[in-house]
């Protein structure tokens, strides 16, 4: 990594774009490296040397307030954070200068890793990798958007150890090297508050493809048209491989003779039972399942260490989570579901939902099919928040004509609370929101944790 980072860096001015968990590790390890090196750091944080203390002696030019984005063509080297849009800004910085983190790191160890995007789904996909892959190595780590900075972990890394990431379209997006073995886990709608265009989110997303080399593997979702049209009209240098929840008949991945089975060049290989034991939930999680045990082979996990792994893997936090409660009717919290075709998945999954919780933060979904999938299914109450949810209230039209009842409440904590008072004992109360949560909280997980508070302290 040194070398790398010397061989791209010597001599040139940088800016640290974005002073967040990220950006203070990648500072930190320049300034282990190259403690003479000419670094400005670039944050929207006026008050950073208030809550950073360590850049005051640190010999660092600091950029910060409302310009914090001028001047960015006059450095060599721009190392932007992933939280950080360049695309509405109108600003138009040199792309040859931008790197990030997460790019400098694929370059450095790409052939050990296998990387996980998707609008959703790559959490679990990631997660659950990483712990099949443990059950036949000890030396392999879970870096990336799932919250460990890649550069944090690079002093603990050997040419052995094997690195599962999980990856996020902002991370993708000025990508020069991807995984080894990329997976793509699906396309939704999403990010739009980001990205000048749907389509603008869907080609940072393929660049885990894109940026491959012959030799590497893409595995995907046989089933998401989005996909498929990327691949339709871009040729990609790693060997595509689609995965099927069904049976299959050219190179790929799906069911042959009621096992999972993968076909390469025509050579067939069994990996395990077409439906293996689990705790997870629905078919969207058979199909996380499917993407994590075809990348496990391709691998080295021995068929053995596959089904362990899948059979004891706990859900992640968020994600049809269910809820503890001393009372009779059954709560879960879905809080990671952001948008409309996550909460139908959820919905399907668990089937007779009484009560759905939805709404939030804005980011101009397109929720009109949505709205019209809830007026017309068979919950019977849902209750929205948020400026989201009076979006989806407002596309429902008159409420009057639909079997449900259907409530928007400006503040979560009231639209909680009354789901909790309308959800008869033995039915099911769902916290799906099909939006973010930054209207009213910091992340999706404190939305989930404010969702289980109040179910038990109902």
């Amino acid at each position: 990594m040194k070398a790398l980072l010397e061989q791209l860096l010597n001599d040139k001015s940088i800016l640290i774009l974005g002073y967040g968990r990220e950006g203070r590790s990648t500072f930190k390890i320049l300034r282990k490296y190259f403690p003479q090196l000419n670094i400005t750091i670039a944050d929207s944080d006026e008050s950073i040397l208030t809550r950073q203390p360590e850049l005051l002696t640190a010999s660092v030019k600091l950029q910060t307030g409302n310009n914090y984005l001028n001047h960015l063509n006059d450095f060599d080297v721009i190392i932007k954070s992933p939280g950080i849009s360049l695309a509405k800004t109108g600003l138009k910085p040199d792309a040859r200068k931008i790197t990030s983190q997460t790019d400098l790191f694929l370059r450095a160890f790409s052939p050990q890793i296998t990387g996980v995007t998707g609008t959703k789904g790559k959490s679990t996909t990631a997660s659950l990798l990483h712990h099949i892959c443990q059950k036949q190595h000890k030396d392999i780590v879970l870096l990336g958007n799932i919250g460990n900075p890649f550069f944090d972990a690079v002093d603990n890394l050997s040419s052995r150890t094997h690195i599962v990431c999980e990856l996020s379209s902002h991370q993708l997006e000025y990508l020069t090297k991807a995984p080894h073995l990329s997976i793509l886990t699906n396309i939704f709608e999403e990010h739009l508050d980001h990205y000048p265009s749907y389509e603008a989110y869907q080609w940072a997303k393929f660049q885990i493809a894109l940026k491959q080399t012959p030799g590497d593997y893409f595995l995907y979702n046989s089933e998401d048209a989005r996909i498929d049209a990327l691949l339709k009209h871009n040729s990609i240098p790693g060997t595509p491989i689609p995965v099927y929840l069904s049976t299959f008949g050219a190179d790929g991945a799906g069911i042959l003779n009621d096992n999972l089975t993968i076909k390469i060049n025509q050579k067939t290989q069994s990996i395990i039972p077409s439906m293996p034991s689990t705790r997870l939930l629905g078919e969207h999680n058979l199909r996380n399942i499917y993407l994590a045990a075809v990348a496990a082979h391709l691998s080295g996990i021995t068929s053995d260490h596959i089904l362990e792994g899948i059979a004891d893997f706990h859900p992640l936090e968020h994600r049809l989570e269910y809820c503890e409660t001393s009372g009779k009717a059954h709560f879960y919290n879905d809080s990671i579901s952001t948008i409309p075709e996550a909460t139908l998945a959820a919905m399907a999954t668990l089937k007779n939902v009484h009560t759905l919780v939805a709404g939030g933060f804005d980011r101009g979904i397109d929720y009109e099919n949505f709205a019209k999938a809830l007026a017309n299914s068979s919950l019977k109450h849902i209750l929205l928040t948020g400026p989201a949810g009076r979006r989806m209230s407002d596309l429902m039209g008159d409420k009057t004509k639909y079997k449900a009842v259907i409530q928007h409440f400006d503040r979560f904590d009231d639209a909680v609370k009354r789901a909790i008072k309308l959800t008869p004992a033995g039915e099911i109360c769902l916290l799906s929101p099909a939006a973010s949560s930054y209207d009213q909280f910091a992340s999706f997980e404190e939305r989930g944790r404010r969702f289980k508070q109040l179910v038990k302290q109902a």
